[in-house]
């Protein structure tokens, strides 16, 4: 069994300039603080030295690097008797590596506001087993296999913070904020009508924890306002009538400028978000048109042409973003699901899950809401 001493007088190594690794690190520090006070040994929490200042070599360090700037979220780490080296390829996945190798020990974060320690060994207190001598993740090229926290107008004010954090810890690396959400300053009012001063340090507190932020989700049926029901030929067709609950028709070409215009819009508040998301309003993703010219089009065809013409106007306000959208028609048990006729365009990825299914977390994509 491989074992971690804690009652050795480790010291951290800290390259100069990895300012968003600070509460990651903090975390390290003190929760091997916790550790010795539950040994009974009077040694505090490990100090903290620059990387580039001389080191003595008869003290054991953990040593913890990653490239800062950089959007990667892979890591590296490998236990030795003297040496721990964690290594992230980025600022983020530095992050990730302290916290893979915390939970290796035995920590755990279930959920926010709640943090679990392994308990110390009767016979060996200071002596805490690793569950291997080293972990490896690399990075998620495909944005869409990035594990993502979701955040909603439902989240509590007090709690988004304690979510945020309980994110960084468990290796998420994005935040979904609303469309009402501004990643810049000053910072509006939105997500619940709150102050915008909350906002503000929430988005510290990601960078901080070099968490991306994107923009976005079940943003798609609200960019037709249902105050144009006066046009109801923009608004879907059910049981051969117009209703305006729930998406619109989105092969009315008074539909596709309106969206065109909303998305332009949108996307100009947010200039430098390189990831948006748009899915279909909440828990009625399947629901769409059937008018006679949206009749040639299965429900999964119909999404995709919404989201089509929103990301056509973000490939000539934002050439580098891409954009999210929904569809898992796998799950659905229509064998005429597969939309062969419309393709997504390619700044465009699917998400097979929303956050809150089933199989959502499994796939990386959680919901900041409370849980009864």
């Amino acid at each position: 069994m491989i074992k971690f001493d804690v009652s050795r007088k480790w010291t951290v190594l800290v390259p100069s300039g990895l300012d968003a690794v600070q509460p990651a690190g903090a975390d390290l520090r003190r929760i091997l603080g916790l550790f010795r006070a539950q040994a009974g040994l009077s040694l505090k929490e490990p100090p903290v030295q620059d990387s580039s200042a001389p080191i003595d070599s008869s003290i054991p360090i953990i040593a913890l690097n990653g490239e800062p700037g950089s959007s990667a979220n892979g890591f590296s780490w490998r236990f030795g008797i003297d040496r721990i080296e964690i290594c992230g390829a980025s600022e983020r996945g530095l992050c990730n590596g302290i916290y893979d190798f915390l939970a290796a020990l035995g920590v755990s974060w279930p959920k926010p506001g709640q943090e679990i320690l392994p308990k110390p060994r009767p016979d060996h207190p200071a002596e805490y087993p690793l569950r291997a001598a080293s972990a490896y993740q690399s990075t998620a090229k495909d944005p869409g296999r990035l594990r993502r926290l979701v955040f909603t107008g439902e989240t509590p004010l007090p709690r988004r913070e304690e979510f945020l954090v309980w994110a960084a810890r468990n290796r998420i690396d994005a935040l979904v904020l609303p469309f009402t959400e501004k990643p810049r300053f000053p910072f509006p009012v939105g997500l619940g009508g709150k102050p915008g001063r909350a906002r503000e340090s929430l988005l510290g507190l990601a960078k901080q924890y070099a968490l991306s932020v994107e923009i976005g989700g079940w943003g798609l049926g609200r960019m037709i306002s249902r105050r144009l029901f006066i046009k109801k030929d923009i608004f879907r067709m059910e049981g051969g009538k117009r209703i305006r609950n729930y998406n619109f028709c989105p092969t009315n070409p008074d539909t596709i400028a309106l969206l065109r215009t909303e998305a332009r819009k949108r996307f100009g508040e947010y200039p430098d978000t390189l990831v948006f998301h748009l899915w279909p309003d909440r828990n009625a993703e399947h629901l769409w048109c059937s008018c006679p010219s949206c009749r040639a089009f299965s429900r999964e065809e119909q999404n995709r042409i919404a989201v089509n013409t929103a990301a056509d106007v973000l490939t000539e306000t934002s050439p580098e973003a891409k954009i999210s959208y929904y569809e898992n028609y796998e799950n659905t048990g229509d064998p005429g699901a597969n939309p062969n006729e419309v393709s997504p365009r390619p700044n465009m990825f699917r998400l097979r899950f929303l956050p809150g299914q089933e199989g959502a977390e499994k796939a990386g994509i959680f919901l900041a809401e409370p849980r009864e």
